[in-house]
């Protein structure tokens, strides 16, 4: 039994302190009556590309993995995201892969035209222009790459809106440009580091799958991530494949009238 002064300033006598509970502080929101408040829910990042916290060329190859082993999954479940983060992730894969390509052709060139590669290793203005022909051509083939993506990405929008299909732009802007992770894994670069990684036997199960993996992928992606049917999903890949077909075409036929004009 105890004897005490409340917080009005009245007694409160022959109490036991004991048929008080304990206040309770809610460390969320520094309440004493509060129901239960729950921390925000810290939201995990759409892909490892967007997560950060490891190195650049980790979350790169780990994000092209993925892609590719698990790819049904990974576009299946593709989350609305920055479609600038994932043209970084698609620039980054191209650049990675045809650097890597180029690499992997200067045995076969030396085994071809040996005195090629001698005069290049021993003239230094030859190195130079080779250098600079390098340093211009992996970027401009890397972007020529990203453009091919996001053309069928085009393609594959208004194919899904002709059957029906809520229009969801920047989502399949994303799904274009993250499986240029497929063009990583199956580079010099990306063989080199599954067989780092997983062995010679992983690393050519990644090629394997990597060349089966863009239909299987684009299907989930129909289906899971844009609820379309799969007849419906037919009729917008078949959109797809002829407009991307046409503007390549068109390409293809303009650069050859301007290479038939230049040197004319």
């Amino acid at each position: 039994m105890t004897r005490t002064v409340g917080l009005a300033g009245t007694h409160l006598e022959d109490c036991d302190l004991r048929d008080f509970p304990p206040a309770i502080i809610c460390v969320t929101c520094g309440r004493t009556d509060c129901l239960g408040c729950v921390a925000p829910a810290r939201r995990e990042a759409a892909t490892p590309w967007e997560a950060g916290g490891e190195p650049v060329l980790r979350r790169l190859w780990k994000t092209a993995r993925l892609a590719t082993v698990d790819g049904e999954a990974f576009f299946g479940g593709l989350p609305d995201g920055s479609v600038f983060s994932a043209l970084g992730f698609a620039l980054s894969c191209e650049m990675l892969a045809i650097a890597s390509l180029a690499l992997a052709w200067f045995p076969i060139v030396y085994a071809l035209v040996p005195e090629f590669v001698q005069a290049v290793a021993t003239d230094q203005e030859r190195r130079g222009a080779v250098a600079v022909a390098l340093s211009a051509a992996v970027p401009l083939l890397a972007l020529m790459m990203v453009v091919l993506h996001v053309l069928w990405a085009g393609g594959l929008e208004l194919g899904l809106r002709l059957a029906g299909a809520k229009g969801r732009a920047s989502h399949c802007l994303r799904y274009a440009l993250y499986s240029c992770g497929w063009d990583l894994v199956t580079s010099p670069f990306g063989f080199a580091a599954g067989w780092l990684s997983s062995g010679l036997a992983g690393a050519a199960g990644e090629l394997r799958a990597a060349v089966r993996i863009p239909r299987f992928a684009t299907v989930a992606y129909i289906g899971r991530a844009r609820n379309v049917s799969e007849r419906r999903g037919r009729r917008a890949l078949r959109v797809a494949a002829m407009l991307t077909g046409s503007v390549v075409l068109a390409g293809a036929v303009a650069l050859g009238v301007a290479l038939v004009v230049v040197f004319m």
